[in-house]
């Protein structure tokens, strides 16, 4: 039989022992000791001069006197000496000096509640928690805080896209409201009656930031999805289709990145818009422009050249169809031989994979000229998204489809280079045939413009304000470029700049080159609608216009044929 207790060694008492009564106290002793156990402290190294019957220590490392060699030991001061305990994993202290629960484990006595509240599986104050809700919390309000200085993020982690991380808030257990990334990377904030039902308040994109707000009614969703627009914005219109034409905004809004805004130039307007340097691309404004191209327009502007050489101007409009594509001159020019048009109509059927076009007449096709973009086909069969077929435009086209000598005007006949592609087949047919009757025509190509301000025109004189004024309307149906009319097909405009178009490295058509500084002010952009304009149709298929002119002395209205007002101011 053993004389010890097996877990804290408190001796036993043995048959027919004499003076049981040590053996019984001795054991009571190490109870004493051990039970309830509650040390003075545990980084004291030196015992104390004069212990006190019952004390008892934690011995750090390092411990000196009778406590060498007894780190992380017990010692019990009985009477008159000091009784050294081994400790066992599991044993529990109370540290008096810092206040502080401490266990045993591992060799090692550690806080008892770190050791506790670290990996916990959950976690409830003032209320249960849950396996789902593994940190619960009940009161009036929950404090989180930065530590020392600075500040304090609560981080929401998710691992996938398609996850939910969010803030959730409930109304008798039911979701109300929530906020943050659920579903997506997008932030996102709903709204539900229920806790079922969720309706989408705002939404931010995740990649450009943009917020849109899906069940919010700025405007009516007949008027179109662009941004609302300011006071501001609508008065810098000063009753004319151009934003911000004469710089009331104070920036250089809806003019190309070449021009910066100048507010200590202008021809008594808001500001203007400096260019500096060469002729570069062509420069339009940023908006779009909704017209109706059988009506007249008139284009306005402030312009001055800068001090030294006068340099060629361009500016009139970029059009482009109701899909806002631009109209490239390929879009509706036709080749013309000897003044005759080239338009006809297929006098069979066409399909991908034919090498022959034969054609009601091809008298007016192209057989001296080898250039690729006079050397096409262009179906005018085309037709907007919203199914408008456009007469005398379209985007079914393609050049360098024959050589000159391939067209037999006695037989109208054109023989192609290749086999008719795939993609140049009909889109609205299956098989891509083009039937017989098909309008179509040989392509043609010119400016992708139309100059109908200022076409090359040179200042009379440098550093000196002009207003400078003329006219756009009607659709040109020529199949040519008529300069004071639309192209085919045109919905929306932009206004068109190539300031110092003749400024250019080395010279350019007798003009001098004027360096890489030499500037051009534009101001009082204008474009506007001219009611009093009449228009008659050529017989060439373009528009003649004729505008209003008066005359203050006689008090008289009179009609003549638009052309450039060049004003000094």
């Amino acid at each position: 039989m053993s004389t010890v207790s097996p877990n804290l060694s408190l001796p036993y008492i043995q048959q027919n022992q004499a003076q049981k009564h040590v053996t019984h106290n001795e054991g009571m002793r190490l109870l004493d000791g051990l039970v309830q156990l509650s040390v003075l402290s545990r980084t004291k190294t030196a015992p104390p001069t004069n212990p006190s019957t019952g004390d008892r220590y934690i011995l750090p490392s390092g411990s000196t006197g009778a406590w060498a060699g007894f780190d992380g030991s017990l010692a019990h001061w009985e009477e008159n000496a000091w009784r050294i305990m081994s400790p066992q994993d599991g044993w529990v202290a109370w540290d008096q000096d810092a206040l502080t629960l401490l266990v045993f484990s591992q060799g090692n006595w550690i806080d008892a509640t770190a050791a506790d509240v670290e990996q916990l599986d959950k976690l409830g104050l003032n209320t249960s928690a849950d396996l789902t809700n593994r940190l619960a919390i009940a009161a009036d309000a929950t404090l989180l805080t930065h530590d020392t200085t600075g500040g304090h993020q609560l981080k929401i982690n998710k691992d996938q896209p398609g996850d939910t991380g969010s803030l959730l808030f409930q109304t008798g257990w039911s979701g109300r409201a929530e906020m943050g990334i659920t579903g997506s990377d997008d932030f996102e904030i709903k709204v539900s009656p229920d806790g079922s039902n969720f309706h989408q308040a705002l939404t931010v994109d995740r990649a450009t930031g943009a917020v849109t707000l899906p069940n919010t009614s700025l405007a009516q969703a007949q008027f179109g999805t662009s941004p609302i627009v300011t006071v501001d914005y609508t008065n810098s219109k000063t009753g004319n289709l151009v934003s911000n034409g004469n710089g009331s905004l104070g920036n250089s809004y809806n003019m190309p990145s070449a021009l910066s805004y100048d507010a200590s130039d202008t021809p008594a307007l808001p500001g203007s818009f400096l260019f500096t340097g060469y002729h570069g691309l062509d420069l339009t404004t940023t908006e779009f422009i909704a017209v109706d191209a059988h009506k007249t327009y008139r284009l306005e502007s402030y312009i001055k050249q800068a001090a030294g050489d006068r340099h060629a101007q361009v500016m009139g409009i970029m059009a482009f169809d109701a899909d806002f594509q631009h109209i490239s001159s390929t879009c509706h020019m036709r080749y013309a031989s000897g003044g005759t048009d080239s338009l006809t109509t297929l006098s069979a059927p066409m399909a991908p994979g034919d090498t022959a076009v034969s054609v009601t007449d091809a008298s007016g096709w192209n057989d001296t000229d080898s250039s690729l973009d006079k050397c096409g086909l262009i179906f005018f069969t085309y037709s907007t998204q919203g199914g408008n077929v456009q007469e005398f435009y379209s985007r079914n086209f393609s050049t360098g489809l024959f050589s000159p000598a391939q067209v037999d005007k006695t037989a109208h006949r054109i023989t192609l280079l290749a086999p008719l592609a795939q993609a140049d087949g009909n889109p609205d047919d299956p098989s891509g045939i083009w039937p017989a009757g098909t309008p179509l025509a040989n392509t043609d190509s010119g400016w992708n413009l139309k100059p109908a301000l200022l076409d090359q025109t040179v200042l009379p004189t440098a550093d000196d304000w002009y207003h400078a004024s003329n006219y756009i309307g009607g659709v040109d149906t020529s199949g040519r470029i008529e300069v004071k009319n639309f192209p085919p097909g045109t919905a929306f405009v932009k206004v068109l700049m190539l300031p110092n178009f003749s400024n250019r490295p080395g010279g350019y058509s007798g003009f001098p080159d004027s360096g890489a500084t030499h500037g051009l002010h534009l101001s009082g952009i204008s474009m506007v609608p001219e009611p009093y304009a009449a228009m008659q149709s050529a017989a060439s298929g373009a528009v003649d216009i004729k505008v209003p002119n008066s005359d203050f002395s006689t008090g008289s209205l009179s009609l003549i044929s638009s052309s450039l007002r060049l004003k000094a101011v």
